[in-house]
């Protein structure tokens, strides 16, 4: 069964697909009433549909079950040092399928170039595209921050808030339940030039724990790599222990 995402605004009678999504389900599937599709929405609403009609490039849907997949009990913000990485749109594919809640650019003093100031289309497509591939019903928030000093304000309500430093003792390595020991969990990633001393001193002075990646210099990518793989197999464990715990389900009748 095919997947489509349908944003949170359009989840409300009548169901209409448009756009790209209307375009792959008629022109490129060559779907016809009757055939069954999933849906998603980035905040956790999935759905089975009918397509019931094509009019003017819009495919008009009958909602056949709805529900709702809750929050994961322990969820990781990842804090990345801004660079020109060619890799950026591969790394956000891959936060989708790991279950990242939210990635945020910050500039560090050895970034190349600074965020843009507003998260780029591109990007939204690069989640929406792997969402409906792994079938995560929660796309992760982007948010461009202007610098370090903001970056620490931002964490200030975090209790558990950690930098990883290629500096540090390789015997303070990082595990999955360090990453996921709250219920928020912020890691900051330097760019691919690493942290200065300056910037590590000024976050442990705000109440990040440093921890390492072991002994290896690893690029920018694959120290957020290990970070997401680590969290997302502790997450994986505790949905096994608690798989009724997950889902809110509606009647296909009720508006969600």
């Amino acid at each position: 069964m095919h997947t489509f995402y349908l944003a949170p605004q359009n989840w409300k009678p009548p169901y209409i697909l448009e756009g790209q999504e209307a375009i792959h389900l008629i022109r490129v599937l060559r779907a016809k009433p009757g055939t069954t599709i999933k849906m998603l929405d980035g905040k956790g609403r999935l759905g089975l549909f009918k397509l019931d009609q094509v009019k003017k490039k819009k495919a008009y849907l009958q909602p056949l079950k709805i529900w709702s997949q809750e929050k994961p009990h322990q969820r990781l913000y990842l804090a990345l040092g801004w660079n020109k990485s060619g890799r950026r749109s591969w790394l956000l594919e891959k936060a989708v399928e790991l279950r990242a809640w939210k990635i945020i650019f910050w500039p560090g003093q050895l970034s190349q170039g600074r965020p843009t100031q507003m998260p780029k289309e591109n990007w939204m497509n690069r989640l929406i595209a792997a969402a409906k591939q792994c079938q995560n019903p929660w796309l992760p928030e982007i948010l461009n921050l202007p610098g370090l000093s903001e970056l620490i304000h931002y964490g200030r309500n975090f209790k558990q808030k950690i930098v990883l430093w290629e500096k540090c003792a390789p015997e303070n390595i990082i595990t999955g339940q360090d990453l996921s020991r709250e219920e928020e969990n912020l890691v900051v990633i330097g760019p691919e030039g690493g942290l200065s001393a300056e910037e590590v001193k000024k976050l442990t002075q705000n109440g990040f724990k440093i921890f390492s990646l072991g002994t290896s210099i690893l690029r920018w990518e694959t120290a957020a790599m290990i970070c997401l793989g680590l969290h997302y197999l502790e997450q994986e464990k505790s949905s096994i222990a608690l798989p009724s715990a997950t889902l809110t389900r509606h009647s296909a009748s009720q508006r969600p």
